[in-house]
């Protein structure tokens, strides 16, 4: 068997001396291959010390292969065809519209979102396979779990392709039930008599301040409760326990449509938020991953367009910058 260490990290090195041995001459392969004579002597002399073999031998004008050459033929050649095979199905993998997707995003997001997206792509793109990872911290994401994902940024990480989506928005709002027996506040400084549903999850930056123009203004709650989780937010503003500031349109426009859910503070907001979709270097070569970011951030913005027309006819003062 040939020993371990007999197998060069490089194995065009030993498929030019295979070719040395079915020519019969350094020189013809040298000149077909456009490589000095005097190197390709020099590269074979080097797997001759690498092996402690000689490997070839020169009988009269034509070069041949010793017993170590041709066993060393026999045990390689099986690899490099392998290793051949390989680079042809990558190469060609990375020019198809077929292969897995490893998706990256909050499980909020992705449940109410993503995943009726995903299923709308593979109608027309039944070749490529996701595997779906949610988690509330995006930077878990890109830590090679993912090679597309979701999430507010930039992050301007030098690993990732960043694609911007849209501007998110964000609208404070609350139960009928709940402004029936509480009252509708108007300006931040309401807000101390009101109850607070607050988001605190990793999924982005929380904001101490409420925005509405070129004005910020901080504010105060009587009563608190804190969810990590963004749709056990909504349920409880859902349910009267208070007001959600911070609650992205794509969760709340159809209750809002359907008057579950009403705006309020008249135009006051958290600052809203860019939203992105990254992949890595190595995953925006490949032809799934072009093919599905060009549909996503169409789709997307087609989506949030229709959203954000539909409650600003309703409601006026929601404001998108």
């Amino acid at each position: 068997m040939l020993k371990n260490q007999w197998i060069s990290k490089h194995l065009g090195l030993w498929e030019l001396l295979f070719k040395i041995y079915d020519e019969g001459s350094v020189l013809r392969v040298a000149d077909s291959k456009g490589i000095d004579r005097g190197k390709l002597s020099r590269m074979i002399k080097s797997l001759e010390e690498e092996t402690g073999c000689q490997l070839v031998e020169r009988i009269g004008r034509r070069v041949q292969p010793t017993l170590a050459g041709i066993q060393a033929r026999k045990e390689l050649s099986p690899i490099i065809d392998a290793h051949d095979k390989i680079v042809c199905r990558l190469s060609s993998e990375r020019n198809l519209e077929t292969g897995n997707i490893r998706f990256g995003a909050m499980p909020g997001f992705l449940q109410t979102q993503i995943v009726p997206l995903i299923a709308e792509f593979q109608k027309t793109h039944p070749k490529v396979s996701f595997e779906v990872i949610g988690d509330d911290d995006p930077k878990a994401f890109m830590q090679g779990q993912a090679d597309v994902m979701l999430y507010y940024g930039p992050y301007k990480n030098p690993n990732l392709v960043e694609h911007w989506v849209t501007r998110s928005l964000f609208i404070p709002c609350a139960s009928p039930s709940y402004l029936s027996s509480n009252g509708t506040p108007q300006n931040p400084i309401d807000l101390n008599d009101h109850a607070g549903v607050i988001y605190n999850g990793l999924v982005r930056p929380h904001s101490a301040i409420l925005a509405k123009g070129a004005l910020q203004e901080t504010f105060k709650w009587k009563s608190e409760i804190r969810f990590n989780n963004i749709l056990l937010a909504k349920t409880a503003a859902l349910e009267g326990c208070g007001i959600v500031l911070d609650m992205p349109l794509h969760h709340c426009y159809r209750e809002i449509l359907d008057g579950q859910l009403v705006p309020v503070l008249n135009g006051w907001h958290i600052p809203n938020l860019d939203n992105y979709i990254g992949t890595t270097l190595e995953a925006q070569k490949l032809k799934r991953v072009q093919i599905f970011i060009e549909w996503y951030l169409r789709k997307r913005r087609e989506i949030e367009g229709e959203q954000k027309r539909l409650v600003q006819e309703r409601f006026p003062f929601i404001v998108y910058y």
